[in-house]
């Protein structure tokens, strides 16, 4: 019964394009993928037009256990979700209680008049209109990306000017949370300087409000490196550090499987490396790919080191041990994976914003969908940025690809070359 409420509010939703178009998560063709594809694009441009940006990052104190109950219907009726169906998640949310059981005591029950179920395919969305009028708060001359309660502000700030306009915004902010019960954990905010022409780095402040309501300005703390949907951003643009973070990862799992199985078939071997393995190295990799040599090396020889487990394989060189175990190497996945994203951007599978449209070849030779990258910059950041690395391959697609009328068409076809 929640699925289908949930499809018939996202559906009214969509219809009367009123979810916010900053908003990634729980929400139809977008994902932390574009979320972070959006923000990278805005930030590798403007920093490689040599202009400071300064990234806010913002944390809700246990958000979806905040939402208060009267105001979350309040704001879904504002968005014309009416009659049987407010009555029904009405009916969803009212008459909970909870209570703590440790051994063999327990608490007494108390009345829940704040947060969603957790675990209902419903509360996502009911959390994503809750929230969804945030952005407005925000000036739109900066950048506002949301996944669900991860938000983050990102702004130019070569003026005074500018800095005030994000300084605004934050008291925006707060004032939000003040009107809608929720609250922000201040200690976990964080912000970014990017680009060396940020030379002299703004103090942000934010209004910290204690039980009597008495206002204290703190200042937001300054981070080199932060966790954004489970990509660590380095303020230098590089994935150096987000490279060896999941090679870690990846290693670590090879350890515990290698301690746990007793068996080097090849077969076990090459799920258990595509099922438990593979993924840490390729997480959202389409926003980070790996650029300089170094981290491509760091995140192959997590490869190198799984085929070499399998009594079947260890004895040969790399290229023959991932033929023999039907792998490809990671920096050819890689490329395969920007190909599919593109496909998927160009059918509009997945959708997505750019803050440049990169603009389409003229129709001469080879397919109607190929287009420009940036001839004009330099800066090896920029450059490796999705819509510039895969300009030329994707240009250089045969029309019989591109053309695919599926997403598995085309990886079928695209395998075939």
């Amino acid at each position: 019964m929640e699925k289908i409420v949930k499809e018939k509010i996202m559906q009214h939703l969509e219809a009367h394009n009123l979810i916010a178009d900053c908003q990634h998560g729980f929400v139809n063709k977008k994902t932390c993928v574009t979320n972070l594809l959006e923000a990278m694009d805005f930030l590798t441009y403007i920093v490689s037009r040599k202009l400071p940006v300064d990234v806010l990052f913002l944390d809700f104190a246990k958000a979806f256990d905040k939402v208060p109950h009267r105001r979350l219907l309040q704001k879904l009726e504002s968005y014309g979700i009416k009659g049987n169906v407010l009555n029904w998640i009405k009916a969803f949310l009212s008459n909970r209680s909870q209570r703590v059981i440790l051994g063999n005591t327990s608490s007494t029950w108390v009345k829940v008049t704040s947060g969603v179920p957790q675990g209902s395919v419903l509360v996502p969305t009911l959390f994503i209109i809750f929230i969804n009028d945030l952005p407005e708060h925000i000036n739109s001359e900066n950048l506002c990306k949301m996944y669900a309660d991860d938000t983050k502000i990102l702004s130019v700030v070569k003026t005074t000017e500018d800095k005030a306009r994000l300084q605004s915004d934050i008291d925006s902010v707060v004032t939000w949370t003040r009107t809608w019960l929720m609250e922000l954990n201040i200690k976990k905010c964080k912000v970014m300087h990017f680009s060396k022409y940020n030379v002299s780095p703004h103090i942000h402040l934010i209004n910290e409000y204690d039980a009597n309501g008495s206002v204290t300005r703190t200042v937001i703390e300054s981070s080199t490196s932060e966790k954004d949907l489970g990509v660590q951003i380095s303020n230098d643009l590089k994935y150096k550090r987000q490279a060896k973070i999941a090679a870690a990862k990846a290693n670590k799992v090879l350890g515990t499987l290698k301690n746990t199985f007793i068996s080097k078939d090849t077969k076990i071997w090459k799920k258990l490396y595509t099922t438990y393995i593979r993924p840490h190295l390729e997480f959202a990799v389409t926003a980070w790919c790996p650029h300089l040599e170094k981290d491509i090396n760091v995140i192959e020889r997590v490869q190198h080191r799984v085929t070499k487990v399998p009594h079947e394989t260890k004895r040969f060189d790399y290229e023959t041990r991932c033929i023999k175990l039907g792998l490809t190497s990671l920096l050819n996945r890689r490329l395969r994976g920007d190909l599919i994203q593109k496909y998927k951007f160009e059918n509009s599978i997945d959708s997505i914003s750019w803050h440049i449209d990169p603009p389409n070849i003229p129709p001469s030779y080879g397919h109607r969908k190929r287009f420009h990258c940036e001839m004009d910059n330099n800066w090896l950041v920029r450059y490796n940025f999705f819509n510039n690395r895969v300009a030329h391959p994707w240009n250089a697609l045969p029309n019989v690809v591109v053309s695919a009328t599926s997403v598995d068409r085309f990886k079928a076809k695209f395998d075939q070359l």
